[in-house]
């Protein structure tokens, strides 16, 4: 599937915001937020959780908790705080939102529910 970004709007517990691209990841699990956009918003680490990164390494992140915008939908999500690179739109935050990804499009499209 190609790469691709969609605007979004983050907002910290304070109120900060900070309106950015961010590159939709569906192999991330998490909204990935570096550590300097953290400290804009003024995000607070809740606990630590070891991941895995693109690059096989092992590490362990910190993780907050976000609001984030994209288009008319808006939710407030677990976040990882990165070291660095870019902001990633992961799987919760997109399933949170209820949007999925048309790779062939390469776009966001909105999906309902489901209840098993």
């Amino acid at each position: 599937m190609g790469l691709f970004h969609v605007p979004a709007r983050l907002t910290g517990r304070t109120g900060r915001i900070v309106t950015i691209d961010v590159l939709v990841d569906t192999g991330a699990t998490l909204l990935v937020v570096p550590r300097p956009m953290a400290d804009e918003l003024e995000l607070t680490t809740q606990r630590h959780q070891p991941v895995q990164t693109a690059g096989g390494r092992r590490e362990i992140w910190p993780v907050g908790e976000v609001r984030i915008a994209i288009d008319d939908r808006e939710v407030t999500t677990p976040c990882f705080i990165s070291p660095g690179g870019p902001p990633l739109l992961g799987a919760v935050a997109l399933e949170s939102l209820f949007l999925a990804v048309d790779p062939v499009a390469r776009r966001l499209v909105q999906v309902e529910g489901f209840v098993g």
